[in-house]
């Protein structure tokens, strides 16, 4: 089995720990790679048998890919194995960590069990994006959103050629179930069950507040056309991919493929609710 590893180069604890765990995979004759935006800071402080890859040649040389960092490191991680479907072990260095498996003192212990191979992959859902020629895939989520003017904008949306709605709001969120603690959390959507397969409709800020979030069916395409005279953003798991103008359109759709994540067994989803949502606990006897 040999490991690509992928890190935040961002995090300072990341660059901290990563050397000696490197070493501790060295000593036991782990195969292992990590991406070249890391060497220039862990060179120094590593062995010579380290490896450094570009991302398409990690991806396609390592069984698994170990994503040190937070939930938007795993997004990363996510578009760079692509339609691969290799596996993807998060190991969270950043705060809430809603799809990251493990957390660092829990690492040599987790690479030990996927040496053995005891651990199980949990298929999510990705959506796909096409706007004109391009092609894009989302993990969490994929909005439009207001330019800098700071206007609302207008957003058709057709289900499956049926017309559904026109939203006047600062913006719309199409979500998938993994992406429903994410984005569309804020903003007052649903929380669904990550393996459950169906897509979300929710609006940001609508100017009609009868204008509520939407579950719908994963085999339906969704059509997004921006009404409105002024520009939109359209952002792909977080990051700012295009600009839409007037009537230009989005079509979403479930992807053919899945990302898939490491699972150990040791905690399920609705352990993580609870402790990254503190379910459960009573705030007033920390208020006083």
């Amino acid at each position: 089995m040999r490991l690509g590893i992928i890190i935040n180069t961002e995090k300072e604890s990341v660059i901290a720990m990563l050397p000696d765990f490197l070493e501790w995979l060295t000593a036991r004759h782990y195969k292992f790679m990590v991406n070249t935006d890391a060497e220039e800071f862990i060179r120094a402080r590593t062995s010579d048998k380290t490896v450094f890859a570009d991302t398409r040649t990690l991806v396609e040389a390592s069984d698994v890919l170990i994503s040190f960092g937070g939930d938007g490191t795993l997004l990363s991680t996510a578009k760079m194995v692509g339609t691969a479907q290799k596996p993807i072990l998060g190991v969270n260095v950043g705060k809430l960590g809603f799809l990251t498996e493990i957390e660092t003192k829990e690492l040599h212990h987790a690479i030990e069990r996927l040496h053995d191979g005891k651990y199980t992959r949990e298929k999510r859902m990705v959506l796909e994006i096409t706007l004109g020629m391009r092609t894009f895939y989302a993990l969490n989520d994929a909005v439009i959103m207001r330019g800098n003017d700071g206007r609302v904008i207008q957003i058709g949306v057709d289900v499956n050629n049926a017309f559904l709605n026109n939203y006047i709001a600062d913006g719309l969120i199409i979500a998938t179930p993994t992406g429903s603690t994410a984005y569309s959390l804020s903003a007052n959507g649903p929380i669904m069950s990550p393996t459950i397969e169906a897509i979300i409709v929710n609006p940001i800020c609508p100017h009609t507040l009868t204008m509520r979030p939407l579950v719908i069916n994963s085999e339906h395409d969704v059509r997004l056309t921006l009404r409105s005279e002024d520009r939109a953003l359209v952002s792909i798991d977080g990051v700012v991919e295009a600009e839409l103008s007037h009537n230009d359109t989005l079509t979403i759709r479930e992807a053919k493929h899945f990302v898939h994540l490491v699972r150990f067994g040791e905690r399920n989803f609705f352990d993580v609710l609870r402790g990254k949502l503190h379910w459960g606990e009573d705030d007033r006897v920390n208020s006083r």
